[in-house]
């Protein structure tokens, strides 16, 4: 189960949602594995790359964190296939 965001939370979402704060985007996938260029082996790596941290920087928003979405960034759901 999700847990439910703090009114904090809440409120900031709001606020982004409606354009009143910046939010980042997030594709899920780095650029090279939207194009089939996967990671052999797999290994876990952040979707974000030097140009979204130069970008999110430029306009005043956080750094971009998270891992990419993709199987080859999780060696062991690579290694039940």
């Amino acid at each position: 189960m999700t847990a439910k965001p703090t009114p904090e939370e809440a409120e900031t979402l709001l606020a982004a949602l409606q354009g009143q704060a910046p939010a980042i985007v997030c594709y899920s996938r780095c650029w090279p594995c939207q194009f089939d260029q996967h990671y052999d082996p797999p290994q876990p790596h952040p979707w974000a790359d030097d140009e979204d941290r130069a970008h999110a920087t430029a306009t005043g928003q956080p750094e971009p964190t998270g891992n990419c979405a993709c199987r080859c960034a999780k060696p062991e759901a690579e290694a039940q296939r």
